[in-house]
């Protein structure tokens, strides 16, 4: 069965790594059959529906999990053709809609599309019905540069969740806090599975921990600021959490070695920040030699920088996976994936 993962888009390199990141921490067997501009399309041999319902509790940068009826290219008799061509089975007495994605916008007419193979489908089941708002059964086109891809709506993320959840709306709020969205990506960066316990050596308000918290993870957060941990207690409680926060230098942590599952961490930058350090780049590779003494072996770490942290193998990591977002002109910032 091959499933076709609708990407946000926010970020070029993040939204793919968090899926197949997602796919190995679930121990889904899977081979990449295709991957595009906001589309990523597995093969994979379990129980489709299911998984996508799994996975769907925890993407962020993944709107919708579609499966995979057909492909075609790009023109509309290819599309048509391949829809009369193709199995479409809508119950009899059941509703279907159909939505056409085109990434990037094409000199196709969407609305054309969505009535013309809407057509199709009710010539191959008579006794169904169009239902646009709330159908039974939501049919999906996604059109790329290169080629089309077809298939039923099996999961949508709740990408509403995360803007109910932005730093300004929690209970503790301070400037500069990175968003949920990004937060629940790179903590899936790592591989958790439930029950794990995850730690953020510089929690500020606790971002991070909360996303973590919210698909099942113990976690630990330290900072040198208790009135950040007042605030990240405050978030933590709120969102039902099972935490624990402790007031404390991140080139020094309270851990004992190798009891971490998990380190997921945006740490200090700027001049606005309250750095107990020589430097902001003393303060990193004293962090990641502590990091990487407390994180088991063969687990994951996650760093957030403005820099491209290239003394992580000093520290005795592995970098296996690094994405660039540019903020603005001066300041491009990383997310840099570390194994231990």
């Amino acid at each position: 069965m091959i499933l076709t993962f609708e990407l946000s888009g926010e970020h070029e390199t993040l939204p793919k790594s968090e899926v197949l990141a997602c796919m190995r921490a679930l121990g889904i067997e899977h081979r990449v059959a295709k991957s595009g501009e906001q589309c990523l399309m597995l093969d994979i041999k379990d129980d489709s529906v299911k998984i996508s319902r799994i996975l769907a509790t925890r993407l962020a940068m993944t709107h919708r999990i579609i499966s995979g009826i057909f492909e075609c290219g790009i023109s509309e008799s290819d599309i048509l053709k391949s829809a009369r061509d193709a199995e479409i089975r809508v119950p009899s007495g059941e509703t279907f809609g159909v939505r056409v994605k085109q990434i990037p916008r094409s000199y196709l007419s969407s609305t054309d599309l969505e009535r013309r193979i809407g057509e199709v489908i009710f010539e191959h089941n008579p006794g169904s019905r169009v239902n646009l708002k709330d159908p039974d059964h939501s049919f999906r086109l996604l059109v790329t540069n290169r080629s089309c891809t077809f298939g039923e709506v099996l999961a949508s993320v709740d990408r509403k969740q995360f803007w109910e959840r932005k730093p300004h709306k929690k209970p503790f709020f301070y400037p500069g806090t990175i968003l949920p969205e990004v937060s629940r990506a790179i903590v899936n960066l790592c591989e958790i599975r439930s029950n794990d316990l995850i730690l953020d050596p510089f929690c500020g308000t606790g971002g991070i921990l909360v996303e973590a918290g919210m698909i099942g993870a113990r976690v630990i957060g330290i900072d040198v600021q208790e009135s950040m941990l007042h605030g990240a207690e405050m978030n933590l409680r709120d969102y039902g959490s099972e935490y624990h926060v402790l007031c404390g230098d991140a080139c020094n942590l309270p851990i004992a070695d190798h009891s971490v599952d998990a380190v997921v961490t945006d740490p200090p930058y700027g001049r606005s920040a309250v750095v107990v350090a020589e430097s902001v780049e003393s303060l990193y590779m004293g962090a990641l030699f502590e990091i990487y003494r407390v994180l088991k072996r063969g687990r994951y770490a996650v760093v957030i920088s403005d820099f491209e942290l290239s003394g992580a193998g000093d520290a005795g990591f592995a970098v296996t996976g690094r994405h660039a977002q540019r903020v603005h002109r001066s300041l491009t910032r990383y997310v840099v994936v570390l194994r231990k």
